[in-house]
């Protein structure tokens, strides 16, 4: 690589890094005694930050739900892993956000690889804060970790400047495909034909349900497959008054809430590089979804001082739910006071004539193309994103596996809410992919979480606040 393209890279890097410091006082925000998802455990994700308007559980600080010891992996491939040529004593700098708990599952994995790889030495350098500002830091000084977490954001800053080692000639020495793994995870790291990083984890939204809250009511969880089943059940689920008042359902404002609802009509959210989310489909989704809060049968979580619906759901102040994988853990969890709850977790319902959708979160593992030792690099990030990897990971209940293979596993047999979000991303849309990709997701998510806002306060119909909406990610998507 050139120095002039070097000094070039460093300053696109240090720009992008100036903002973050500003909007980055500290620790990131998460719900009361929580965890999180992006989060992971129960089968929860280690992935992408759960999809909140405020304070949400992020992937960098889920607890784990419980400690079952990991059972042996069928033999074969899966028991030892891919394998391919490395450097002789290579030594490897691998960095990580994640708080105790998701340190030691990759702390486990280390040793696991070290199984099949004693001549390559691990330095573990997690950085539990403020991750993504120190990964580009460390880039833009030529200091980068060898392996490190990727997500969006860090895909669409690293891999345009050349600096994300593609993976793909690794991948056909160990025989390792993209078709391994589930649905479209995989599409979030390619770029320009290159993949450069695998997922690791991955999350999605489900309905969860209170089941003694339902039961009470006479409903029956595995009954609720529409959104008129649904809403009739959110009726039933809805009682009391004044403080104790129990609704049936969480109600959010959330970008990634309503618009999961909106693509189980068929309706896109972006169509040809404008925003199509205010058609006549759209709108009615959004209705729906504003109607139990219209209706009294549901209650935004800050109304129910909760920091996000997970902790009104913990609290049993709320019947239903729609979040993801990051509650299992939360729930799990003795500091939420939960652990003994029984809940159900479901597909989320579609609309008559719908289709099943919701979206899917990830991140992934990814090294450095400058790493002084690529091979031994490439040949960590394939076996962390391995089902040998991934399927002792899975028996601890920290993370559902992004592997098809694994979505077979007895573990599921006993955990059937992990199944639900495990299967999740074969139907569902990687949420970066939807809203016009890792470069533009956050600016689309803005405009359109102005509009849900809006609506959800009173001051506006939905018609006139997702054209309104449209308009500002029309703005977004034409610069």
């Amino acid at each position: 690589m050139s120095s002039r393209k070097q000094i070039s890279i460093a300053i696109l890097l240090l720009a992008l890094i100036v903002p973050i410091l500003a909007a980055c006082g500290g620790t990131a925000a998460t719900p009361t005694s929580a965890p999180a998802a992006e989060q992971p455990t129960a089968a929860a994700a280690t992935t992408a930050p759960a999809p909140e308007a405020t304070a949400a559980p992020t992937a960098a600080e889920q607890p784990t739900a419980m400690a079952a010891e990991p059972t042996a992996a069928s033999g074969g491939a899966m028991a030892e892993g891919p394998k391919i040529a490395v450097e002789d004593g290579a030594v490897l700098r691998v960095s990580s956000w994640g708080n105790p708990s998701e340190q030691k599952v990759n702390t486990d994995s280390f040793a696991r690889f070290n199984k099949l790889y004693p001549n390559v030495t691990i330095k573990y350098e997690p950085q539990p804060d403020n991750f993504q500002t120190k990964i580009k830091a460390d880039f833009a000084g030529s200091t980068e970790p060898d392996v490190f977490y990727l997500d969006s954001s860090l895909m669409t800053a690293l891999a345009p400047n050349d600096l994300l080692l593609p993976l793909d000639d690794a991948m056909t020495e160990a025989g390792v495909k993209t078709s391994d793994y589930v649905g479209d995870l995989v599409t979030l790291f390619q770029q320009n034909g290159k993949t450069y990083a695998l997922p690791k984890d991955q999350g999605s939204l489900a309905l969860f349900i209170n089941n003694d809250i339902a039961q009470k009511a006479g409903v029956d969880p595995a009954s609720l497959k529409t959104w008129d089943d649904v809403t009739a059940a959110a009726k039933k689920m809805t009682s009391g008054d004044g403080p104790a008042k129990v609704y049936g359902m969480c109600s959010n404002a959330d970008s990634q809430r309503g618009t999961a609802f909106i693509l189980q009509t068929g309706n896109p959210i972006i169509q040809d590089n404008k925003a199509v989310f205010n058609q006549d489909n759209a709108v009615k989704a959004i209705e729906w979804w504003y109607g139990f809060k219209k209706d009294g049968t549901g209650e935004l979580f800050k109304e129910l001082g909760a920091g996000w619906c997970g902790e009104a759901f913990a609290k049993a102040k709320v019947g239903m739910a729609v979040e993801g994988g990051w509650m299992l853990p939360y729930l799990a969890d003795p500091n939420n006071g939960a652990q003994n709850m029984k809940y159900t977790a479901v597909a989320l319902p579609v609309p008559q004539g719908g289709q099943q959708a919701t979206l899917v979160f990830t991140n992934g593992w990814a090294a450095s193309a400058r790493s002084k030792y690529p091979k031994a690099a490439a040949a960590l990030v394939l076996y962390l994103t391995s089902s040998a990897n991934q399927q002792p990971i899975l028996q601890t209940g920290f993370a559902l596996p992004t592997i098809k293979s694994l979505l077979n596993d007895p573990y599921f047999d006993q955990n059937p809410n992990a199944k639900v979000l495990a299967e999740a991303p074969s139907y569902g849309k990687v949420a970066d992919l939807v809203f016009g990709g890792p470069a533009k997701k956050d600016d689309v998510l803005k405009p359109i979480g102005d509009a849900l806002e809006q609506i959800f306060s009173g001051g506006a119909d939905v018609k006139s606040a997702l054209d309104q909406g449209a308009q500002g990610v029309d703005q977004v998507l034409s610069q």
